[in-house]
């Protein structure tokens, strides 16, 4: 549905565009020259005005007009973000949309504004649909063409960034300057001006199923992927594989860098570790019943902790050689670990169901915990533990009062933003960057 436009209105629109001829049309691309063309039509939203990261208030209607013989259904639009960073709505690289049945040749373009640029334009191409190649540039030129303009202004407060994914509970962040971020969201992504406006990472293994990136000490970028093991850059354009020794690199489950140690385990395989940067990984044994292993995690003093799917807490103190079982009753750790995290003063964090955070101490092995549990049927993970200037914070979920909470005074922030928050990574300044189902926050 168009927003504050009717049919009748559109028609009357287009009728005017028609006779005037008044669309801006553009030849940055040749148009063909065989055979009777199809032409486009702008019908309504051009020089809009809007928000970074937000959708223009009216969608942009453009009308095919097919030559003789021919009809609208036999055609596609495709995109080109001439100047800004925005996107078309549900329209992926490579793809294109087609007008839907019933609605006079008509297609409706939901354009969301870039955040690098006020003055922004689209360019919309015309192709016959026998030309579109799904997933990569048009098999020949277009029909026809113009450009679309809007002009943009940054939010006043919460605004969505720019230039990558959707982002997910997976979704990860890191840095290793505090000046560059990568994000691992379907993809991986890099961004320089605090996390407003991302760009594709180019030139890395898998690009697409990228589920985690992490660096070590000296800066070198590990990510892990879907299916297909992991791969490290020391310049960040070169990457190499560092699978020697796994036998089934489907579905990880965990994956950790910890200075010049590497975790890794899988559904299917695992678990694994290497001290000599992937050159080969070596599988150790667990027992007590594991299967499947979660959330590894090396103390300084060289302990290894980590979670199996009967959700004990695990230690090693001899490298992996042998595990104990630290003993937990379900208040302290609730059903499932979801995060577990080592803190700059030794302890031991780890967040459960029914919102609860547990505190290990490995100097008293004593373990104390909150729970924030509101009953409402839900299991209220705890997880997104991090560390910043002394003290801990930490993600409730499905709890009645959902959001990120702090240790020191075991209260939920208020950061004046109202949607559910799936993760949040903190910049190095304090502030936050919220990732929710549509999309990723920051704060201006």
């Amino acid at each position: 549905m168009l927003k504050n436009i009717h049919y009748t209105t559109i028609c009357a629109l287009l009728l005017t565009c028609t006779l005037l001829a008044g669309c801006k049309k553009t030849d940055n691309k040749p148009v063909s020259t065989a055979g009777p063309k199809a032409k486009l039509v702008l019908v309504h939203g051009d020089a809009q005005s809007g928000t970074y990261g937000q959708d223009l208030h009216d969608s942009l209607v453009v009308q095919i007009m097919p030559p003789v013989g021919k009809t609208a259904m036999q055609y596609a639009v495709t995109f080109n973000m001439l100047q800004g960073n925005g996107q078309v709505e549900g329209v992926q690289a490579g793809g294109s949309l087609s007008p839907q049945y019933g609605t006079n040749s008509l297609v409706q373009i939901k354009w969301r504004l870039g955040c690098n640029n006020p003055a922004q334009k689209l360019t919309i191409y015309l192709y016959a649909d026998s030309l579109i190649n799904y997933g990569g540039a048009p098999k020949g030129p277009p029909d026809d063409s113009l450009v679309v303009s809007a002009s943009g202004s940054k939010p006043n407060g919460w605004g969505r960034a720019c230039g990558c994914n959707t982002p997910s509970y997976m979704t990860k962040i890191a840095t290793f300057d505090k000046k560059t971020f990568f994000m691992a969201a379907a993809g991986l992504f890099s961004s320089t001006d605090g996390g407003i406006n991302w760009s594709k990472v180019n030139g890395v293994p898998y690009w697409s199923t990228v589920q985690d990136v992490q660096f070590n000490s000296k800066g070198w970028m590990y990510i892990l992927t879907a299916n297909n093991g992991i791969y490290y850059t020391q310049d960040g354009q070169t990457w190499t594989a560092i699978n020697n020794g796994i036998l089934d690199m489907r579905t990880p489950t965990a994956f950790t860098v910890a200075g010049d140690w590497m975790f890794v385990s899988f559904y299917f395989d695992g678990p694994y570790f290497t001290n000599n940067n992937g050159a080969f990984w070596q599988k150790f044994l667990v027992g007590y019943g594991s299967q499947r292993f979660y959330l590894f995690r090396r103390h300084p003093n060289g302990s290894i902790y980590m979670f199996n799917d009967w959700t004990n807490m695990l230690i090693s103190t001899d490298t992996t050689k042998t595990w104990q079982i630290i003993p937990t009753n379900g208040a302290q750790v609730n059903y499932a670990a979801y995060d577990m995290e080592i803190g700059p003063d030794g302890n031991v964090y780890v967040g459960s169901d029914w919102a609860t955070i547990a505190t290990f101490a490995p100097v008293t092995n004593q373990i104390t915990y909150k729970s924030f549990y509101q009953w409402n049927a839900s299991d209220q993970p705890c997880n997104n533990i991090n560390f910043y200037n002394g003290d801990v914070y930490f993600l409730l979920n499905d709890n009645p009062q959902p959001g990120i909470y702090q240790m020191s005074t075991w209260s939920r922030l208020d950061l004046g933003f109202t949607g559910p928050i799936s993760a949040y990574f903190i910049r190095p300044d304090g502030s936050f960057l919220l990732m929710t189902n549509d999309g990723l926050y920051y704060k201006n």
